[in-house]
């Protein structure tokens, strides 16, 4: 069976890959993550995600290039930009998403990594991108999210050897944020996930916004956009409420 799941956890949605043995990354898979990366952005009840691989093994082998093999240029392109839409709307979906990595993370599973917000690994993963050994290259945002995080010389390094990352060396390099021991990450992962979901829904998503959304602007127009966001929760009822407890008018 190949899909992504969608599992709830209170304010919490965990997505996972799911695809024995190694969790390789469907077409449909791919659809499926948009699919479910929309929802998400509608259903109010969620306010956190997680993204990880189902099972005991690995996060997720990458694509699986059986199913490219047969594909025209044409489609092949078709379908490289469903793939960079849907993690495109992951990277941009309002709640905050942590992607939690055991075993390897190869390939499309970085590039999904990379389109989180935060990335907890186990001491024992490791990350790669293989696509250079069998003359192609990452396809759905991998290279400009990588050269972003771990910056140009480090990103040719990991493209063009190939060779897996271990998880110490990718908290140095910034490609991961937190490790733990094996078998400890989705719990902190949950941990972390939970606390995002506890705070005011309209703050955490302006944050959000803002910094996903400052990105992709000039410096100096960040500050401007920063303002906007935060001048409209002034008007927010969280805000209100907040403001109303601290003067003492409300329980």
């Amino acid at each position: 069976m190949d899909r992504i799941e969608l599992l709830r956890e209170d304010a919490v949605a965990i997505l996972l890959i799911d695809h024995p043995s190694r969790n390789l990354v469907t077409r449909k898979m791919i659809r499926e993550l948009a699919a479910h990366v929309a929802a998400l952005e509608r259903d109010d009840r969620v306010r956190a995600a997680i993204v990880t691989g189902a099972g005991e093994a690995d996060f997720s082998g990458g694509l699986d290039m059986a199913e490219w093999t047969s594909l025209s240029a044409k489609k092949a392109q078709e379908e490289v930009q469903v793939g960079q839409d849907a993690l495109w709307a992951l990277e941009h979906l309002s709640k905050p998403t942590i992607a939690v990595v055991s075993g390897a993370c190869r390939g499309l599973g970085v590039e999904i990594a990379l389109a989180c917000d935060v990335r907890i690994a186990a001491e024992t993963s490791t990350f790669s991108f293989p696509e250079v050994d069998v003359g192609w290259m990452p396809s759905h945002g991998g290279t400009a999210r990588l050269s972003r995080r771990v910056g140009r010389p480090a990103a040719i390094e990991i493209l063009l050897s190939g060779r897996p990352v271990r998880g110490i060396d990718a908290l140095r390099l910034g490609l991961v944020d937190h490790l733990t021991p094996p078998g400890e990450a989705l719990a902190l992962g949950k941990d972390r996930a939970r606390a995002f979901a506890s705070k005011p829904a309209a703050a955490a998503r302006a944050i959000k916004r803002t910094l996903v959304e400052g990105e992709e602007k000039p410096y100096r127009n960040r500050f401007l956009l920063e303002a906007q966001h935060a001048a409209q929760l002034l008007w927010s009822e969280e805000y209100k409420d907040a403001v109303a407890r601290f003067r003492g008018k409300r329980p």
